[in-house]
């Protein structure tokens, strides 16, 4: 068996060794689940993935590791053999990383950017500007309903306890201009998680599609 392709239960020992915590069975999930960034192969009866990239992965999975991360790899320069390096005191750039680093940060980053490709390709990211029109004319369209809804109501409790109509339309009318103004405040929040959501998104592809045209 190569040593760069092993089984899954092997990865996880290796992961667990390394301080990645997890058994075979969620790693076997974790692969499932990105099986478009991390593709496995059979060797007779076992399932083979790929270490390296592996590592790499969930090293730079945004789910599993502070955001800052991603970050100071990114920006991190790269020597002519893919490895980091570091600006020494008089200027020179030096070696703090190997070749083997290297091709892990490049395999972090194109599997980054496949993962968000595919992501678009199964329509998985909405635009938020999309949201926010969307859910726009969904609030128009649900204040008309409860507009058409108050009239009715009010007619029919004047009658049913002997209310003033016009005084009961004012109370239901109140009642719903403070639960849309509920309604709008939250999904005003929603959004702006969206938004923030999106950006940090863009913010980690271009970190990744940097650190990838370094390594090329």
């Amino acid at each position: 068996m190569s040593e760069r392709w092993m089984s899954i239960t092997e990865a996880a020992r290796r992961l667990s060794e390394a301080g990645d915590s997890l058994d075979r069975s969620t790693l076997s999930r974790y692969l499932k689940q990105h099986g478009e960034a991390l593709p496995t192969r059979r060797e007779g009866r076992s399932t083979l993935v790929e270490y390296e990239a592996l590592e790499a992965h969930r090293g730079e999975n945004i789910r599993l590791r502070p955001v800052e991360r991603v970050a100071s790899l990114s920006a991190a320069p790269v020597g002519p053999d893919g490895a980091a390096t570091r600006s020494s005191s008089n200027g020179r750039r030096r070696f703090t990383g190997t070749q083997s680093d290297g091709a892990a940060r490049k395999a972090m980053a194109d599997a980054e950017l496949r993962e968000m490709e595919l992501a678009e390709r199964r329509r998985l990211l909405t635009p938020t500007a999309e949201v926010l029109e969307a859910g726009q004319e969904a609030i128009s369209k649900m204040q008309l309903a409860f507009d058409r809804a108050v009239e009715a109501e009010a007619a029919q409790v004047s009658v049913k306890y002997g209310w003033d109509e016009r005084q009961a339309r004012q109370a239901f009318k109140a009642f719903t201009r403070k639960g849309f103004e509920a309604f709008h405040e939250e999904m005003l929040s929603r959004l702006d998680e969206l938004r923030r959501a999106k950006d940090a998104r863009d913010l980690d592809g271009d970190e990744a599609a940097a650190a990838s045209s370094q390594l090329q």
